[in-house]
């Protein structure tokens, strides 16, 4: 390379160098990163987790009659419907699992009579919300015929239901208002065009008069190279996890992450058909309300 030539690279190295900063790459990332990891978190936690009101109807909801022990049982049985209702919106697996109300009936979540009930609500809305109504419904119909032993109770139970059903309200909201598309964007723009102007501003100066010489020469810049795995890999790291939560392509149209999102929670993992089984036998529990 004529000498000319070098000269004018080394100082357009040094300025790349000297700028680099100019890219807040480290703030960027430790933002991006921050917002997809809490989202992530409060969708795990608002998943629904249905054990604490099936042991408050276990214990305030008194009686071992047939009556008290088929209260018992709606009440969680709708709850989890609701779930359900919310989960096959927001979950490929699930809609997979459930395609039609139907297979609601068939999995023992909806009767028949309740499923006709539930058709007939005219709504230009989601109907996810009709099974937390009835299981509020009959904890006030308990609450008159006896089985109830305090108002308390009662609003202890449908408090318990409300904030079951605010969670699955969570859960919506993250599924209509993914992060903005361009912001995920702009970020792995930054993280690669910094690593681009590094190609440029991490060469070795070797000229002897160059006030920017190197004091090493070193063949491999490990320095860099370093600093290309820490933030390459804590942006794909993070790419992998905003998988869960921003956009996705599916056939014709496109579905928020979240689809992904609570499809890679399995459904037997995740237990909503376990969750059935075990907490009507521990809300219908005889012993547990004598």
């Amino acid at each position: 390379m004529p000498h000319n030539v070098e000269r004018q690279f080394e100082r357009l190295a040094e300025l790349c160098d000297e700028k680099l900063k100019y890219i807040p790459l480290t703030f960027m990332l430790g933002f991006f990163v921050t917002i997809v990891v809490d989202r992530w978190r409060n969708i795990f936690q608002n998943m629904g987790w249905i054990e604490n009101l099936a042991l408050t109807v276990a214990a305030l909801l008194r009686g071992n009659t047939k009556q008290a022990l088929l209260y018992r049982r709606s009440i969680i049985r709708y709850t989890v419907l609701s779930q359900v209702l919310v989960f096959r919106d927001v979950s490929m697996r699930v809609r997979r699992r459930f395609p039609n109300m139907e297979s609601l009936v068939v999995a023992g979540f909806l009767h028949e009579n309740e499923l006709k009930d539930l058709e007939e609500i005219k709504l230009i809305y989601n109907k996810y919300w009709a099974p937390v109504q009835w299981s509020l419904s009959i904890c006030m119909r308990a609450y008159k015929e006896g089985m109830f032993e305090t108002l308390p109770a009662v609003t202890a139970v449908q408090s318990e239901i409300k904030h079951f059903r605010t969670s699955l309200a969570q859960l919506c909201n993250y599924d209509w208002v993914p992060i903005p598309i361009a912001y995920p964007q702009v970020v792995f723009l930054a993280v690669r065009m910094y690593f681009l102007i590094c190609i440029i501003s991490r060469q070795f100066i070797i000229s002897a008069d160059a006030h920017n010489k190197s004091i090493i020469d070193l063949y491999v810049p490990f320095m860099t190279i370093l600093q290309f795995t820490f933030f390459v890999g804590w942006m794909k790291e993070r790419k992998g996890g905003l998988g869960l939560i921003l956009f996705a392509f599916h056939k014709e149209r496109q579905h928020a992450i979240l689809h992904t999102a609570a499809s890679d929670v399995d459904l037997k993992t995740f237990g909503v058909l376990q969750h059935l089984r075990n907490v009507t036998g521990a809300a219908a529990s005889p012993n547990a309300t004598a």
